[in-house]
């Protein structure tokens, strides 16, 4: 039986794992003759690791290059995508491989591929949506596990359904995923948070890059990270630590940009931290880093960040 990757993207978060898991087992009950085999390209975050022991979730193994997959011997390795679709966010060795499906929730950036692939893509909250949506589509029976996991991605990537990139699709998915864990789903989220621990607990290196992704702007590479707190008051007390190592990672990477955000998800806002070039951030913002910068109402990446400076760098 052929074996098939399914993966997130690099520097995953509790999305690009729990997708990937989801869209395994789907894949799995389509029974089109192969084996559909998550795994991910980094550690687990501690809320995913929180979920998977209260819900028995099986963790992904671990891999870092095209290499290490699972392959026929003379055949390139076949990987789906999950929460990713840009190459600079995928495994290394992205283009030694047969890419043969996508699922995802984002822009659609520089993928290419030499055949037809199975592709989902919605404008929804998190990719665990859309995988439920799929599971539920075909009246796949959700497992514990699977919807619990689903479940908690769902609530983290939408910040417990407070994101603008938030739809009825998600808030509708969470009630129908909450009563097949027995949870509320508001409560459950705030738990799953939680897990993650206090900041003071976090390195300065983990909390920049724990959610990271890598983009193209203009021809600028970016950095953008995200951190989600509800303590950013303290967590600035350690504003020169976090910028001392983005600056080393700005060096050691050879960023044009790093962009952190650390986003109170009580207050609902976001403090920008720059290291490297400053002025697409500054213009994109109307904003100075002379000074500090928060920025009211911002929860979103991907809707709030990456779009409009995307959009600022194409003009």
């Amino acid at each position: 039986m052929e074996r098939i990757s399914v993966f997130g993207h690099k520097n995953p978060d509790n999305d690009a794992i729990c997708s990937a898991i989801g869209a395994a087992y789907y894949l799995n009950t389509l029974g089109d003759g192969c084996e559909y085999v998550p795994v991910c390209l980094g550690e687990l975050p501690k809320e995913t690791q929180w979920v998977f022991e209260q819900y028995g979730c099986t963790a992904p193994q671990q891999v870092a290059n095209a290499a290490d997959l699972s392959h026929e011997e003379g055949a390139r390795p076949k990987v789906f995508l999950v929460d990713h679709n840009e190459s600079a966010q995928s495994i290394d060795g992205l283009d030694q491989c047969e890419v043969v499906g996508l699922i995802d929730h984002h822009r659609i950036g520089d993928l290419q591929t030499d055949a037809p692939l199975y592709i989902t893509a919605r404008p929804w909250g998190s990719s665990s949506t859309i995988v439920a949506t799929l599971i539920q589509g075909d009246d796949v029976t959700f497992p514990k596990p699977i919807a619990a996991a689903l479940l908690s991605a769902l609530l983290t990537d939408t910040v417990i359904l407070r994101s603008p990139t938030t739809t009825d699709v998600d808030r509708e998915m969470a009630e129908t995923l909450g009563k097949l864990v027995g949870v509320d789903p508001v409560q459950f989220g705030i738990q799953v948070i939680k897990a993650r621990g206090g900041d003071d607990e976090l390195t300065a290196d983990y909390i920049i890059s724990h959610d990271s992704k890598e983009f193209d702007f203009g021809g600028q590479r970016f950095l953008v990270a995200q951190h989600e707190t509800v303590d950013l008051k303290g967590l600035l007390g350690r504003k020169g630590e976090v910028q001392q190592a983005m600056d080393a990672l700005q060096a050691e990477k050879g960023y044009d940009t790093v962009l952190v955000l650390l986003t109170d998800i009580i207050e609902e806002g976001s403090e920008f931290l720059i290291s490297g070039d400053r002025s697409l951030v500054e213009s994109t913002f109307n904003v100075s880093f002379d000074g500090d910068v928060y920025v009211p109402g911002v929860l979103s990446r991907k809707k709030q960040v990456a779009a409009p400076l995307s959009a600022a760098s194409a003009k």
